[in-house]
């Protein structure tokens, strides 16, 4: 069984009930928020409380209404006997059944309602409503999706929040180790793929344990997603538009105008619904939703024909407009600048399961998107909106290497911002990184990283996961006056012709962005369009995503800004550079960083006119989507492990799979890069990350004893040490595969 709260949760929902307790309110409201599958419920479900589900119409005795132990942690507002929410009994709503399930009787003083499955306005109304006619004392603990504070009516009500967020990656697999999986494969794929949510990871267990196997991702994700779409039906009438959802995943995104587009072959509509299962899956007794409604619609075009009709049809929409409301509605979709968009991890699951559904209707789609996205391009007036669409346009229709390494399927929920005074810590502990990893002079990065500090015209830009913390750093300095002093060390002899090209953008259809955030683009104070230098990005934890994730935040900060200049000894973004179409200015004279290579100056201008052309040229492009070597989703836990045996076998590692990589093809690179990682594992925060590090240089690098003797000599538990031993390997196959993804020539 999952177990719930142990991230802490459980503990600040009790101090939340505790502080609503000693507020003073008459009655105190506490909302328990967070989004689909990420153990609401299940967290409920262990204080004992009285919980009244509204998110559909229960039968009678749904409601739970055990007695609390004296142990359970609740503070002094004990439940009481429910009450009828002040709705009537109409079963439209499944409001007058759940009221009439919990009894007559009012709730004396003291009492703690709790309502679960609080997902529509029509729902949070009746609760607070509800909260009216409470005797004083009385407390509320309220669950949904979304916080209270997005419903009508609940602004000017005190309520005291706790919001749900993503596990870690560890728990996540920690999880799935409790449940059973032990094949590393499995474990990977479950953490890669879950981002986060528990329900996901579960749902991607169980399919697994029914016989899916793990490099059938596109079955496995289908199993997941009719799941999320069962769920989405509680929080409208129909399907509220979660039947396009795969679709506007597909897409990366969607305005009315391309929905519009889409609903004229409503591509999700090829047949009626049906349960998604993948293969060797098979109905179970315990399953609780329609046997033929998952909300994914077979493909017609799939050898074999359509299944028979089953289950319901979809109601009809009325045009795009229609089917863009009723998405907007939904807790999993967001609006961004250019639209809605699905939000991570829902988003890579609903688009692995429509392309492995939909294979032939989905690259039509695709087709149909991207060049919608192009033609908004040239007809858009907002830079920032036109880097958004040309982001979209490059996801659907890349080259595949680069699609890798910008788009990796690895949902995490990340963010970009600028560093403030306060990261100054983390800027100077990546930047030491940053040194390592491209062995830099210890006194050169020093002086660049003065330099960057005091530049006016020279932003610190950070990836961060859901507790703030940097997992991707990159410099970006304005190519004008502003960065003059970055730009003569990094560019020397290169500096005042590339600037000049880059200030030019602007006069070939440009618009001067206004000031503002940098998070979505928007990139400086004064807010001239100058194009940006790209002086340094490094990755703390070798984190694919938060590497995609900052990639393609450069990119769109160009395009947004009229251009980009890169400046790198490092031949892997030497190569990245290459492919992405920049223009090779040449080296420059010095070897600025002392590290053996002089650096490589690339640049490309991005005017209104240029970005089209320059997307067009890249997917064109055969170079790119040759690719070479062994691509990063190749890369397996076993083959690190077969190299980290064959240390001292020069002749073993010349024949390895990780001999294709780029940069690790003689043995001595690669004997340098696997001890340099580990060195850098053992560095980590983590003290699981230092204790895998700590086996793998005992039990690899320093042939110090077998197993037994290295778990006895570190105090740990068999079972403990080969977890450690485990996890170091998967973080190991995660920084090669890292290595593997950036695209070569």
């Amino acid at each position: 069984m999952m177990v719930a709260g142990d991230d802490g949760s459980r503990s600040r929902l009790l101090e939340a009930l505790a502080r609503a307790e000693r507020s003073g309110d008459p009655v105190a409201v506490v909302n328990l928020c967070g989004p689909l599958g990420m153990g609401k419920s299940r967290l409920l479900a262990t204080l004992s409380a009285r919980v009244v589900d509204l998110s559909a119409t229960p039968p009678p005795g749904s409601v739970r209404s055990p007695s609390p132990p004296p142990e359970s942690g609740l503070p002094a507002f004990a439940p009481s006997a429910a009450v009828p929410l002040p709705l009537g009994t109409g079963a439209a709503d499944g409001l007058g059944t759940a009221a009439a399930a919990t009894g007559d009787a009012r709730p004396g003083a003291g009492g703690l309602l709790v309502f679960d499955g609080v997902d529509r306005d029509v729902t949070a109304s009746a609760v607070r409503r509800l909260t009216g006619t409470l005797p004083p004392g009385t407390g509320v603990l309220v669950a949904g999706r979304r916080p209270l504070a997005s419903r009508p009516g609940w602004a000017e009500r005190p309520v005291e929040t706790v919001r749900l967020g993503p596990w870690s990656r560890d728990a996540v697999r920690d999880l799935a180790w409790v449940q059973g999986v032990r094949d590393p494969a499995e474990l990977d794929l479950i953490t890669d793929l879950s981002g986060g949510v528990p329900l996901v990871a579960d749902r991607l267990r169980r399919a697994l344990a029914a016989g899916v196997t793990a490099d059938a991702v596109g079955a496995l994700a289908d199993a997941v997603a009719g799941e999320l779409i069962r769920r989405l039906a509680t929080e409208t009438t129909g399907d509220g538009g979660a039947g396009a959802l795969p679709v506007v995943a597909a897409v990366g995104g969607a305005d009315a105008d391309l929905l519009a587009a889409l609903v004229g072959e409503r591509p999700w509509e090829k047949t009626p619904y049906r349960r998604g299962r993948p293969s060797g899956e098979r109905d179970r007794p315990d399953q609780d939703a329609r046997p033929d409604d998952s909300g994914l619609p077979d493909d017609s075009d799939r050898p074999g024909g359509s299944v028979p009709r089953k289950g319901f049809d979809r109601p009809e929409v009325s045009g795009g407009a229609a089917e863009f409301d009723r998405l907007a509605g939904l807790s999993v979709v967001l609006a961004e600048a250019h639209g809605l968009v699905v939000a991570e991890p829902y988003r890579t699951i609903f688009e692995l399961a429509y392309r492995w559904r939909h294979p032939v209707t989905a690259r039509r789609v695709l087709v149909a998107g991207a060049a919608h996205r192009r033609r908004q391009i040239g007809g858009t007036e907002d830079p920032h909106l036109r880097a958004k669409l040309a982001d979209q346009v490059l996801r659907l229709s890349a080259p595949p290497h680069i699609r890798q390494a910008f788009y990796p399927r690895m949902p995490s929920p990340l963010r970009v911002r600028l560093a403030t005074a306060a990261d100054e810590d983390a800027i100077v502990r990546l930047t030491h990184r940053w040194r390592e990893m491209e062995t830099l002079d210890r006194r050169r990065t020093d002086r660049m990283l003065e330099l960057w500090m005091t530049s006016p015209g020279s932003r610190f830009h950070l990836v961060v996961d859901a507790d703030d913390r940097p997992l991707c750093m990159a410099n970006l300095t304005r190519a004008g006056a502003g960065g003059a002093s970055v730009l003569e060390p990094l560019l020397q002899q290169h500096a005042a012709a590339l600037a000049g090209d880059v200030r030019d953008a602007r006069h070939r259809g440009l618009t001067v962005p206004e000031p503002g955030q940098d998070d979505d683009g928007r990139g400086w104070d004064d807010g001239t369009a100058e194009g940006v230098l790209v002086g340094m990005m490094v990755t703390a934890e070798r984190h694919p995503a938060a590497r995609a994730a900052m990639l393609r935040h450069i990119l769109t900060t160009a395009m947004a800004s009229g251009g980009v200049i890169v400046s790198t000894p490092w031949p892997p973004y030497q190569r990245l550079s290459a492919h992405l179409g920049l223009r090779r200015i040449g080296d420059t004279h010095e070897d600025f960083f002392r590290c053996g290579r002089r650096s490589e100056v690339y640049a490309r201008t991005f005017g209104r006119s240029e970005i089209p052309a320059w997307l067009r040229r890249l997917e064109r492009d055969p170079a790119a989507r040759a690719g070479a070597g062994l691509g990063g989703g190749e890369v397996s836990p076993g083959m690190v492990r077969d190299a980290l045996s064959h240390l001292t076998d020069p002749r073993e590692l010349s024949a390895g799979p990780l001999s294709a990589i780029p940069g690790l093809r003689s043995p001595s690179a690669l004997v340098a890069f696997l001890r340099r990682e580990i060195e850098a594992l053992a560095s980590s925060r983590s003290p699981v990350d230092v204790e895998a590090a700590q086996i793998l240089t005992l039990y690899y690098l320093r042939r110090a004893g077998g197993h037994d003797l290295i778990a006895h000599r570190l105090h740990l538990s068999r079972a403990t040490y080969f977890r450690r031993l485990e996890h170091g390997l998967r973080r190991l196959t995660e920084i090669v595969r890292w290595r593997a993804d950036i695209p070569s020539p």
